[in-house]
């Protein structure tokens, strides 16, 4: 696996707030950015922070995680629920 190629992900998660998705961005085996959908909140998190101290950026490698081909999504499809999140908690 190329340590600079960037991959993206749509996986299904549950937390207190109920059942929801994650969405990854990794570059290589290490993730970057994500976003928490659970109903009606919505949290993003990158090295720099995050939108809510319960939703922090995943510090497990990539290779951690049971994702598969059918949990690909394409970078439009990432960058979208991005804008989302950081639109929908003030972020810039």
């Amino acid at each position: 696996m190329s340590t600079n190629k960037k991959q993206y992900f749509k996986h299904w998660a549950e937390s207190d707030l109920g059942q929801g998705n994650v969405y990854i961005e990794a570059v290589g085996d290490v993730i970057v950015r994500q976003v928490e959908v659970y109903r009606s909140v919505t949290t993003w998190a990158d090295k720099y922070g995050q939108s809510d101290e319960r939703f922090l950026l995943a510090d497990q490698p990539l290779s951690w995680f049971d994702l598969d081909s059918d949990d690909g999504i394409t970078a439009t499809e990432f960058e979208a629920a991005w804008k989302k999140a950081k639109a929908a908690t003030g972020g810039l």
